[in-house]
């Protein structure tokens, strides 16, 4: 099965989310049985179970829109007889909130039973989810490929930097660091994809909308105006 969808940031860039899971359509009779554990409960793969009606979605944190993110996250799921899923467990994964929506899904699915020579019997299985919230994707509307520069060579064609604001919780928790950004800076000089990819969580929303707003000469290679991918460090520091 695959879901995708496209989100729209306020920097106009298409910002995809596909979530892969493992395809679910082979037959669900099986002659001969599987292997199961001492609690009579049979371990198929997911190609051998088939989701029973529209399973929902899995939703993409809306708190994670503006980060650079790749992970994988699997759920293991015990499946009665019925098909009714009666328990998930999270066995790997890196970022909370993506598990989190995995999980609180695959709860909501329905699959249909399982078939051991024709008999309905309970089973466990394991979903793969895969996000994928990055900027790779990107390309300019004549379809040119971003060229990479560093941060030094890009800082050099930077002619409008807005400094961000110190959020006012970071200064009373005395929370200093640095918040790094991957910037999709287009033809035009101005950021047209803009994500963040580390930093503390109080700094990093400042950090973007602060970077946001800056404008970059074009980047000239060969004659022609190319659109330049590149990676923002916003310090923060008490005073």
């Amino acid at each position: 099965m695959s879901i995708s969808l496209r989100h729209f940031g306020a920097c106009s860039l298409a910002l995809l989310l596909s979530i892969c899971m493992n395809a679910q359509t082979a037959s669900v009779t099986q002659g001969s049985s599987p292997p199961r554990d001492g609690n009579g409960i049979y371990e198929v793969p997911s190609s051998e179970l088939k989701t029973a009606g529209v399973a929902p979605k899995v939703e993409f944190p809306r708190e994670l829109a503006a980060y650079e993110i790749t992970d994988t996250v699997v759920v293991a799921v015990t499946i009665s007889n019925q098909g009714r899923v009666r328990k998930t467990k999270v066995v790997s994964g890196k970022i909370d909130a993506l598990k989190e929506a995995a999980e609180k899904a695959v709860k909501k699915w329905a699959f249909q039973p399982y078939l051991v020579n024709g008999t309905p019997v309970p089973v466990r299985t394991e979903l793969t989810f895969n996000f994928t919230n990055t900027l790779d994707r990107y390309r300019a509307p004549n379809g040119d490929v971003p060229v990479h520069l560093d941060e030094k060579a890009s800082n050099a064609l930077l002619t409008k930097k807005v400094e961000p604001e110190y959020p006012y919780e970071a200064k009373l928790k005395r929370i200093e660091g640095a918040v790094k950004l991957r910037a999709i800076v287009g033809e035009d000089g101005h950021v047209h994809g803009l994500h963040i990819i580390s930093g503390p969580p109080l700094l990093a929303q400042e950090a973007y909308n602060a970077v946001r707003q800056w404008v970059f000469k074009p980047y000239v290679e060969k004659g022609r105006t190319l659109p330049m991918d590149t990676n923002v460090t916003i310090f923060f520091k008490m005073r």
